[in-house]
């Protein structure tokens, strides 16, 4: 580890370089050090910051200071040779705020996102650089509806601010973990327990009700765009990311190629039009990638995708296929008989009408019932019942037909969400107290005074002590009141939050108020008890004088 003052000079050699294109320092930077590591750190920071303002990110053999993911980035050659200006620069400047940036977290066609510190507050933030000015405004216009959501009940991500920097937009939020692709990446691909899957189940349910609240589709869903906000502290807490392709429910989309290829929606494939339900589709689809630890349909051929679909969970009727303006591509309409009327096309069919060739792919299951059958790695009955509705519920999710596909709210209620089939078991079976014990970090956003945001300032003893002051000063003053002193009537917000004057003491009681009067006593008395208590109590454990 670096002491603070080498880490100081460090931070100076570096604001140095980005004015001057030189390296400036003397020994009064450094209290103590030695010169032969003085001299490694200026030639590792030297090819550190060569490296970026010459356009790329520095090489393994260049610097210790780039990360895997980094390392990994350099290898792609010349793709990736040119890089915005911002990642030339250390420091990003809005007109509130100074960022420093740490490290490249990962890259897109969109731009790049780098790990940064906010060096106004000291705290972490998530920084997205983006490339083209195209989408900036949508995604802007997107992040400002979704803002008005609580970051932590709700499970969207907390938006912090966009500005724009040598003609680059650039978006803060908070810093999070990582995302669900790469937890189970981390696992060796390892499909997650049904125990692990339900909290994330609850969670990402309750962030699209409230999206389809405010009329935002994400129309995103995948693995990567859900992550984890800290995993270690708060195992499967996680948080909805990257509204960048979202849009507003009031526009008619119809036909246009929106989701990801593998959590794409059939009605999105057949272009029919785009509601809400393509989020639940997609939700359905996250969840099998996480019970099977790979991509549960085809993520580069829409023929093999479409097959897919159909193998797993049946044709869509009659009347989807027939509202579609893409049927005819993927299916042959029966001429002769209404019973089928839509065949699905063969491989050569579809060849030979389309001139592509497409992609063979051997799924992980071919239906949903084989989850059951190919899966049967249970140990208690118990948990053979939850496997099975976890599969009705993904039926619920994955129906072909978007107006009978199921809502985010009715989600909430079913019995593998409420664990109401789970109840009896709860003090015999190991398996339903481990899936009751992993729920709690969804009870937490239930109970409204339990619910914190992921990012909490640390406070010392003294602000403790201060804050302590002033909560006994506002309960003598509350005190005070109280006491029927002032000339004044006293007011009281009900529990309805209706709001009633009651007449001082020594006042004519007013009409229809006569019996209340020694209620209204009684419940002064007790609460000037109540504080008398409570603030000798805090007085007598951090020793102070009343007047204090």
């Amino acid at each position: 580890m670096l002491s603070y003052d080498i880490k100081s000079s460090l931070c100076y050699i570096l604001r140095t370089f980005r004015y001057t294109g030189q390296f400036a320092f003397s020994c009064a930077h450094f209290t103590t050090y030695k010169p032969e590591f003085v001299d490694e750190v200026t030639m590792k920071t030297f090819s550190f910051l060569k490296s970026i303002c010459c356009g790329g990110m520095p090489s393994s053999s260049d610097s210790d200071c780039c990360s895997e993911s980094d390392k990994t980035a350099v290898k792609g050659g010349d793709k990736k040779e040119e890089r915005s200006e911002e990642q030339r620069s250390d420091i990003l400047c809005s007109s509130t705020n100074r960022y420093l940036l740490q490290n490249y977290t990962g890259e897109g066609s969109f731009g790049v996102v780098a790990k940064g510190v906010n060096l106004i507050t000291s705290q972490d933030v998530a920084l997205k650089i983006l490339k083209t000015e195209e989408t900036s405004d949508r995604e802007i216009n997107m992040l400002e509806i979704v803002s008005v959501l609580d970051p932590v009940k709700k499970n969207v991500v907390q938006f912090y601010e966009a500005f724009k920097f040598e003609e680059h937009t650039c978006l803060v939020f908070e810093l999070l973990d990582r995302s669900l692709f790469q937890l189970c990446a981390e696992g060796n691909c390892e499909p997650l327990s049904l125990c692990e899957i339900r909290p994330i189940t609850h969670q990402l349910l309750t962030a699209l009700d409230a999206l389809k609240g405010i009329g935002v589709i994400h129309s995103d869903l995948k693995p990567s765009n859900i992550m984890l906000t800290n995993h270690p502290k708060e195992p499967f807490r996680v948080k909805v990311i990257d509204f960048g392709l979202a849009f507003s429910t009031s526009e008619k989309i119809c036909g246009e190629t929106v989701q990801p290829l593998g959590y794409r929606a059939p009605e999105v494939i057949l272009g029919l039009p785009i509601s809400e339900a393509i989020d639940m589709w997609g939700l359905g689809c996250v969840f099998l990638f996480l019970y099977l630890g790979i991509h549960p349909f085809s993520i580069h051929c829409e023929y093999q995708s479409l097959k897919g679909i159909v193998d797993a969970v049946g044709q869509p009727d009659d009347h989807v296929l027939c509202a579609g303006k893409f049927t005819h591509k993927f299916f042959t309409e029966n001429q002769h008989l209404d019973n089928p009327r839509w065949w699905f096309k063969t491989t050569t069919e579809y060849q030979f009408a389309n001139g592509i060739q497409p992609r063979v792919r051997r799924g992980a299951f071919r239906r949903l019932d084989d989850l059951i059958v190919h899966y049967p790695d249970i140990q208690e009955s118990i948990e053979l019942e939850d496997q099975r509705s976890f599969v009705s519920l993904l039926r619920c999710l994955l129906h072909t037909d978007p107006w009978r596909r199921i809502t985010p709210e009715k989600a909430l209620t079913h019995p593998f969400v409420t664990m109401a089939h789970l109840q009896n078991e709860k003090d015999i079976s190991l398996y339903v107290t481990d899936s009751f014990d992993k729920m709690l970090v969804c009870q937490k956003d239930d109970l409204a005074e339990e619910a914190s945001p992921s990012v909490i300032p640390q406070s010392d003893d003294a602000g403790s002590v201060l804050s302590i002051k002033i909560m006994l000063h506002l309960l003598e003053e509350a005190q005070g009141a109280a006491g029927g002193e002032a000339a004044g009537p006293a007011v009281e917000e009900t529990a309805g939050s209706q709001v009633t004057a009651i007449p001082a003491e020594g006042a004519p009681p007013k009409a229809g108020l006569t019996e209340e009067g020694p209620l209204l006593k009684v419940k002064r008395s007790r609460l000037r008890r109540i504080r008398k208590f409570f603030g000798r109590t805090i007085r007598t454990l951090l020793g102070l004088n009343k007047e204090e």
